[in-house]
């Protein structure tokens, strides 16, 4: 620990990442000035794709929170290993501002911020995270290397490779539970599954398809089936489930359409049984903020698990099943499952894993770009490495194993959120199969699902949120106050969405 005690302003400007000090320094300098461009060559690479790249013009800042920043006091620098570092200044009355540093490839980088009550809790909270930090910098090191010798790759997908329908279908014929990993609103994705369900072998080998769709919902599903004649409402009204404001995914919709049709032509004892599994807030019980606050809550990966375990051990079907969700809810490894609502539990398919075993449940990765649960984009996986090789094979749909092939022991990292864990893994460690289904440039956005939004829908969803607690005047979701929210507001914004990058899913040029 080495005491300071000195303002910024006492320092001078300049920029250099040196020693945690200099970088600290560098930092509110950087915020001072507003030099935006600074901002990724001074920060961690864990904020690479976060950061303004280097060629962003200044900002003007104004000159109450110039004055802030540069009368800003630093009390002290903790440094842990020569690995990570915090230093502690002053924020405002009792406040203590703590700035993270990480020391990477020979130099101190910004690694975050974080904001404290009274000086000793905060000197004891950034001796806690420091440790943390450090771990992360070995990751950063080999995610950062990327093989150059790309022929074996090459001729992995050559030799194993079978176009992704195939390959499903192979798989299907196999493994009690095949895992289908997708990233969400992906039409490729959906219309490779629909080609997939017509080949007469899907029917013939699998008895049962898993959504992570509402699983209250089931009865409702059940009919949908039922119905001698299409009733696309019922189907509306589970999609309007899914989350407190729907779930928007056309492709998806079709798709649990065409199995609506291809159920209507399967003989009686070999149509497909289809299933919701997702924990989600039945909305349709609840009539106060007291009805919320007072709700069951359920670990979202644990439900899925349990739906499907419990349908599967009690079916006399002896044809194997398909599950469709998120490919977060899908990896083996052992980290807690994200995005899961309530508790800490591993994911959906890990916990499948415990219950039937590794060789039952065979988990597939659909090739993406690295992304985070929000949407944000972290750049190609493996430093566009897959994407090259995918190129030099033509850029041919292609799925594959990742056991025993270079690609499966490369570390994984198309998730932000765990990335940069040590204890994250490799793709194979995670995932079983591979499937890549066309040059991410080319991709084109999914297509909404409109005729979600009726005018009723819309004060259904507002009716939700203030339940929820969120007031009428409270800009909320699509930029706009509750009170305000419309059917057009909404259509509207997708359709701006839709235009953006012209209509193509990845943006590689941010």
């Amino acid at each position: 620990i080495i005491s300071v005690n000195k303002r910024t302003k006492d320092f001078p400007v300049k920029y250099n990442n040196g020693t945690p000090l200099d970088a600290y320094l560098s930092i509110n300098f950087i915020s001072a000035y507003g030099k935006q461009g600074l901002w990724r060559p001074y920060s961690t690479y864990r904020f690479y794709y976060s950061m303004d790249k280097e060629d962003t013009p200044d900002k003007e800042v104004a000159q109450n929170y110039k004055e802030e920043i540069l009368n800003r006091e630093a009390k002290e620098c903790i440094i842990y290993k020569d690995s990570s570092a915090a230093v502690i200044s002053f924020y405002r009355d009792s406040a203590y501002l703590i700035r993270y540093l990480s020391h990477e490839n020979g130099k101190w980088l910004n690694a975050g911020e974080d904001v404290d009550d009274g000086f000793n809790k905060t000197r004891q909270k950034a001796m806690r995270q420091l440790p943390a930090i450090a771990s992360f910098i070995p990751v950063i090191e080999l995610l950062r290397q990327t093989p150059t010798d790309t022929a074996g790759f090459v001729s992995y997908i050559k030799e194993h490779g079978k176009s992704p329908e195939e390959y499903l279908l192979e798989k299907l014929s196999k493994h009690k539970i095949v895992v289908y990993g997708e990233m969400h609103r992906r039409k490729n994705s959906w219309d490779m599954l629909r080609r997939t369900i017509k080949n007469p072998e899907f029917a013939k080998n699998t008895g049962t398809i898993f959504f992570e769709l509402p699983h209250h919902k089931q009865e409702n599903l059940d009919e949908f089936y039922a119905r001698q004649k299409l009733d696309t409402d019922i189907l509306l009204d589970i999609f309007g489930c899914e989350q407190i404001n729907g779930w928007h995914d056309k492709d998806e919709f079709d798709f649990m359409i065409d199995l609506w049709h291809l159920n209507k032509r399967l003989p009686e004892n070999q149509k497909i049984k289809i299933v919701l599994t997702d924990y989600q807030i039945a909305w349709d019980a609840m009539n106060t903020n007291e009805d919320f606050e007072n709700r069951t809550r359920k670990n979202r990966n644990t439900n899925m698990a349990d739906v499907i375990e419990k349908t599967l051990k009690s079916s006399t079907d002896n044809r194997n099943s398909l599950f469709i969700v998120g490919f977060m809810h899908a990896h083996k490894g052992r980290l807690p499952g994200l995005f899961s609502g309530e508790g800490s539990a591993p994911t959906a398919v890990a916990q499948l894993v415990d219950r039937f075993s590794d060789e039952d449940v065979f988990s597939i990765f659909t090739h993406c770009a690295t992304i985070s649960n929000r949407g944000t984009f972290g750049g190609k996986i493996r430093n566009g490495l897959y994407d090259y090789v995918f190129e030099v094979n033509g850029n041919t749909s292609v799925g594959f194993d990742l056991s025993g092939s270079p690609f499966g022991k490369e570390p994984f990292d198309a998730s932000s959120e765990i990335k940069f864990n040590p204890k994250t893994g490799s793709y194979e460690y995670n995932y079983d199969g591979y499937i890549f289904l066309q040059k991410l440039e080319d991709e084109e956005k999914g297509n909404p699902l409109y005729e979600l939004f009726t005018d009723e829908y819309v004060e259904e969803i507002k009716r939700r949120a203030r339940i929820t607690g969120i007031k009428d005047e409270q800009k909320w979701m699509y930029g706009v106050a509750l009170k305000d929210l419309t059917k057009g507001i909404i259509i509207g914004k997708m359709k701006e969405y839709a235009q953006e990058n012209q209509g193509k899913r990845w943006n590689f040029k941010k």
